[in-house]
């Protein structure tokens, strides 16, 4: 019966079509093994960790802080024993137990041999952020990488956090990852994330793992909040953010989270959604901009709160010399922000303006671009993404209501650079285009603003021209495609 409720409630969420889609894909990850045939290709193959053994980053001590609960043994095994096959020497992990009922866990920890491996028995259960806190008061390195008790580590997964560490001693860290089904015989759903992107983190925590964080600024920090127990992680990672733009992300999938039908964002997904809203809005506040986060149909929901004082003017725009236009506009302008229209643009819903002024009003966004869709619901725009020459939308002819890649057509977020047919910005944001679309985000990104889509502000536009783009063969921060030929783009967590 909850099997039957949450297939409703997907259909309900993202359409037959789509999920019918969907479904087809994860039955090819699990039968054809069509992702996990891909991973043996792609994993670091044995010559390269044996190099990397003989070749030493100088990162230092980095400590893994593990909270562990009536785990199941087997796990606990399979975790050790990645722990154990790390091409970094200089590790260490503490496995804080938080007083488990279940004998066999106990045993199975007491079972460790790795003396790099420290079991601590606490007397009681304090929570996951608690036994988290508890553990990682105990790691001596000086950064601590935080994994849960039933994933498991690639072998270079340190090794590769360590080359990081010794090129710069960021802040922060984190990498790519996948998911393991949960008797561990198949690898599914590969995570490629984007360099950080702040949107993207409010809108959910696609940093998750293997997340890696210098003790000191963790330890400004205050550790996990209890109060955010089910997306504790998630809460670190927006107060971590607050205090340093000095984060990397390491594009290799280096993390394996097993897939637990048992686990904590299955059984209390409501409870998990709710502390992430808490964190998301009380994060808002911290940083100026103050509003709301709300939880609908499964998903964060932003709403910042509107300076009103703001005047938005709206230009209309037609083919011809339309960047020379766009400039003598933006020049002649008093108002406030600058919402262009291309002429072409129709159907617009409603509150589409204050949806887009709750971004383009802050001081760090650059250009806001609503979804655009055609006559029938697809979507034609959501954003560009960036890679080998061309700016490409990942969502591209989904139903507007579908998930689509890692849920992002139904979140807001950052993207390398929108579409001339429709954006809005600051006036005193707005710098002259010089050629076209693609090239002036980017100019404007290494200017420090970051660019944002949002699914709440909606129009129909099916002007092909405007609706793609090429560009030079750079890296985006925010929003480039590592690996688009997975097969991917149609994933919604």
């Amino acid at each position: 019966m909850a099997l039957y409720r949450r297939i409703v409630t997907y259909v309900r969420m993202h359409g037959g079509w789509y999920t019918l889609r969907r479904g087809w894909q994860m039955l090819s990850q699990r039968l054809l093994r069509s992702y996990d045939r891909v991973w043996q290709q792609e994993r670091t193959p044995q010559p390269e960790l044996d190099m990397q053994r003989a070749h030493q980053p100088e990162g230092g001590l980095i400590s893994i802080a593990v909270p562990v609960y009536n785990t199941n043994p087997v796990y606990l095994r399979e975790l050790a024993e990645s722990l154990s096959r790390q091409t970094y020497a200089q590790w260490e992990a503490v496995l804080y137990d938080g007083c488990s009922t279940n004998a066999d866990t106990v045993a199975a920890l007491d079972a460790i041999r790795d003396v790099r491996i420290r079991v601590i028995h606490g007397t009681e259960n304090a929570g996951i952020s608690g036994n988290t806190n508890l553990a990682i008061a105990a790691c001596r390195g000086a950064y601590i990488a935080l994994c849960d008790h039933d994933d498991t580590l690639a072998p270079d997964a340190l090794w590769h956090i360590a080359e990081v560490i010794a090129d710069g001693a960021p802040d922060m860290i984190y990498t790519d990852e996948d998911k393991l089904t949960e008797d561990g015989r198949l690898h599914i759903d590969p995570h490629d994330k984007p360099d950080f992107c702040p949107d993207n983190l409010r809108s959910g925590n696609y940093v998750c793992h293997l997340m890696a964080l210098r003790r000191e600024v963790l330890e400004r920090a205050g550790g996990l909040r209890p109060v955010c127990d089910g997306s504790q992680d998630h809460d670190l990672a927006l107060r971590v953010s607050e205090m340093t733009d000095r984060i990397v992300h390491i594009p290799r999938i280096l993390y394996h989270w097993r897939r637990l039908t048992t686990s904590m964002s299955q059984k209390n997904l409501d409870r998990c959604l709710a502390a992430a809203a808490r964190a998301v809005q009380e994060h808002m506040a911290r940083i100026g901009y103050p509003g709301k986060c709300t939880v609908e149909d499964g998903v964060l929901r932003l709403r910042y709160d509107v300076d009103e004082s703001l005047n938005v003017r709206t230009i209309l725009v037609s083919d011809a010399d339309r960047y020379a236009f766009m400039n003598r506009e933006a020049a002649s302008a008093e108002e406030d922000v600058l919402l262009f229209l291309d002429e072409s643009v129709t159907g617009l819903t409603e509150d589409f303006i204050r949806e887009l002024l709750m971004y383009a009003q802050r001081r760090d966004v650059g250009a806001v671009t609503p979804m655009l869709t055609d006559q029938r619901g697809r979507v034609t725009h959501a954003g560009f993404a960036l890679r080998k020459g061309r700016a490409v939308c990942r969502n591209e002819g989904l139903p507007w209501h579908a998930g689509g890649w890692h849920g992002l057509n139904r979140t807001s977020h950052n993207v390398a650079a929108v579409s001339a047919a429709c954006f809005m910005i600051r006036r005193d944001h707005f710098i002259p285009f010089e050629t076209d679309m693609i090239d002036w985000c980017l100019a404007l990104s290494r200017r420090g603003y970051v660019h944002v889509y949002t699914p709440h502000a909606r129009a129909v536009c099916e002007k092909r021209e405007l609706l793609a783009g090429a560009c030079e063969d750079v890296h985006d921060p925010c929003y480039s495609v590592h690996h688009d030929d997975r097969g991917q783009f149609t994933h919604s967590q």
